[in-house]
C-alpha cells in the first residue's frame, strides 16, 4: 500500500488557487452593508457620515477585556443610603454590634417569626444611645447585623441606596418574610377552625 499516492489523490493540486479561493468566498452585498452600518455606528456616525440625530444603532462598547476587568467603585455600596449625621467621627462600635448579634439573629428560615424578630431587635436597640445620632439612624445601621444566613443574602441583593428610613427597612423585611399571603393563610386557619367529634377542645 502506497501512502504517498493515496495522499496525492486526497488532495489534488489546484491549477489556479487564487481563483478557487475567490469563488469560495463570495461576499453577500447585504452582509457588507450591515458591516458598514455597524462600523459607522461604532464610530458614532450614520449613513451620511454624521452622528445619528435621535436613534439608530446603539454605539458598540469597544473596550478591551483588560479594561472591562478593571475594578471600579461605580454601582457598589449597600442597600442603605448615606444618612446625614450630626455627630463627628461616628462609627458603630464592636460592643453595639455584638449586643445585637448576641441578642437576636434572624436566619430567614420558614419557621422564623419576622414580627417577633423586629420586636426583639427594637427592644435591644432602645438601650443604645449616641449623641448626635438619631434612633432611626442607629436602628437602620444596626439592623443588618441582626440578620444571618439566608436573611443576609436577601439583604445584600436589595438595590443600592434603596433604604432611607428604618420604617422602610421594616416594611421590606416584613414584605419578604411575613407577606400578606401568610397573613391570609393564618387568618383562614383561625376562622376555619373546627373541632372533630372524636377529639377534645384541648386536642383541637
Amino acid at each position: 500500500m502506497s501512502t504517498r499516492s493515496s495522499t496525492r489523490n486526497l488532495f489534488p493540486s489546484l491549477e489556479d488557487p487564487e481563483r478557487t479561493i475567490r469563488r469560495g468566498t463570495r461576499v453577500d452585498p447585504n452582509s457588507l452593508n450591515d458591516f458598514e452600518e455597524i462600523n459607522m455606528a461604532a464610530n458614532g456616525n450614520g449613513a451620511d457620515g454624521l452622528p445619528p440625530a435621535g436613534g439608530g444603532l446603539p454605539v458598540l462598547d469597544l473596550r478591551t477585556m483588560e479594561e472591562l476587568c478593571q475594578p471600579t467603585l461605580n454601582g457598589r455600596g449597600g442597600p442603605i443610603a448615606p444618612i446625614n449625621i450630626q455627630a463627628t467621627n461616628f462609627g458603630l462600635k464592636n460592643d453595639m454590634i455584638q449586643q445585637v448579634q448576641n441578642s437576636c439573629q434572624f436566619h430567614g428560615l420558614p419557621g422564623d417569626d419576622a414580627n417577633k424578630h423586629l420586636d426583639k431587635f427594637l427592644h435591644v436597640i432602645q438601650s443604645i444611645k449616641v449623641n448626635g445620632v438619631t434612633d432611626d439612624a442607629l436602628r437602620l445601621y444596626l439592623f443588618p447585623y441582626s440578620l444571618t444566613h439566608h436573611a443576609t443574602a436577601w439583604f445584600d441583593r436589595l438595590p443600592r441606596n434603596s433604604i432611607t428610613t428604618f420604617e422602610q427597612m421594616a416594611k421590606m423585611f416584613l414584605g419578604k418574610y411575613f407577606p400578606p399571603s401568610m397573613v391570609t393563610k393564618l387568618r383562614n386557619e383561625i376562622t376555619n377552625f373546627r373541632q372533630h367529634p372524636d377529639e377534645s377542645l384541648f386536642e383541637a
